[in-house]
């Protein structure tokens, strides 16, 4: 019993060793899935390698991007406020002037009827020549 227990163990550790996979020196094991990267290829390290630093690479542009459209938003809405800012103050003014000609024309008016109310009454104070 012995024997053949020993026979299977070994017949187990050949088949294990038979089907283990591993890549060459130099390579890396990529892609697949699961623990084993079932499916997985063997690739030269130092194109893992690359592969990593562009990834890098473009999350950090990517980042800068990101960055440098947010600063252009937030300039764009300054530029939006005081345009705003501007439109409200030129607004504002253009009232002011609107009422300061209403109130001279009231001041012109009023002006106006003193002037003929004093005219009405120096005509009949006047006497009449006959």
């Amino acid at each position: 019993m012995k024997k053949i227990s020993t026979l299977f163990a070994a017949g187990m550790f050949s088949l294990l060793s038979a089907t283990a996979f591993a890549c060459p020196q130099g390579t890396t094991l990529t892609g697949g899935t699961g623990p084993n990267h079932k499916g997985g290829k063997c690739v030269a390290a130092a194109t893992v390698k690359h592969q990593a630093q562009m990834t890098k690479n473009e999350a950090g542009q990517a980042q800068q991007h990101a960055a440098k459209a947010k600063h252009e938003a937030v300039k764009a809405e300054q530029h939006r406020t005081a345009a705003m800012q501007k439109d409200v103050k030129q607004a504002s003014h253009e009232q002011a002037k609107a009422a300061a000609e209403t109130n001279a024309a009231k001041h012109e008016a009023a002006k106006a009827k003193t002037a003929a109310a004093h005219a009405k009454m120096d005509a009949q104070h006047t006497p009449a020549k006959p």
